[in-house]
């Protein structure tokens, strides 16, 4: 699948998406859509949308997605397919490679907030606990008051058995955020 975004004059986008070809000389299949960019258009929201989807699901069609958002991406386009692929990596098991897309995540938009996350609760699931506080701890100078930022480093606190740093983490995790359940179910575990 190839995706081709381009502005034009007034507003309208045009997204194309073309079918990939099982050889050179089969004509592609092409659907065309536009939208008024001036209205945030659904088209172009849906491919993000479905972009994220395929990563949660292990789909394979996203990493041609991905290659031409980052090929023929623009401004708005951003860390988001490298996001993706650390995303699909991880549901398929390469945990090496979806770090270095979280890596390529943050290098790209220091401010994207998620990466920090994914990465850190990878590492954490490979016991490297120390190396996911450090990422945790760069989230939480760049975005203090982030609550999933807090309820991750009262994880992490908690595996290395360092219950009342994980106690204050889930509490500060509640105080900006309410709902998150995991933080309320942490802290009622380590205050039994």
């Amino acid at each position: 699948m190839f995706i081709r975004i381009a502005p034009f004059i007034g507003g309208i986008l045009w997204v194309a998406l073309l079918s990939s070809c099982n050889n050179t000389n089969q004509q592609p299949e092409l659907q065309v859509t536009t939208e008024d960019t001036t209205s945030v258009g659904p088209s172009f929201t849906n491919i993000y949308d479905r972009a994220l989807s395929w990563a949660e699901k292990g789909d394979e069609r996203l990493l041609p997605l991905c290659d031409s958002l980052l090929k023929n991406g623009d401004s708005q386009t951003g860390a988001s397919p490298y996001y993706y692929l650390g995303i699909y990596y991880a549901e398929k098991g390469d945990t090496a490679r979806s770090i270095g897309f979280f890596d390529k995540t943050i290098v790209t938009d220091y401010n994207f907030l998620e990466a920090y996350i994914e990465k850190a609760a990878l590492l954490l699931a490979l016991k490297r606990s120390d190396e996911a506080k450090k990422e945790l701890e760069l989230l939480r100078d760049i975005a203090p008051t982030y609550a999933p930022g807090h309820y991750w480093i009262g994880k992490v606190a908690e595996a290395q058995h360092k219950k009342e740093i994980a106690i204050y983490h889930y509490r500060l995790a509640l105080s900006l955020d309410s709902t998150i359940v995991e933080a309320r179910q942490g802290l009622q575990r380590l205050e039994k």
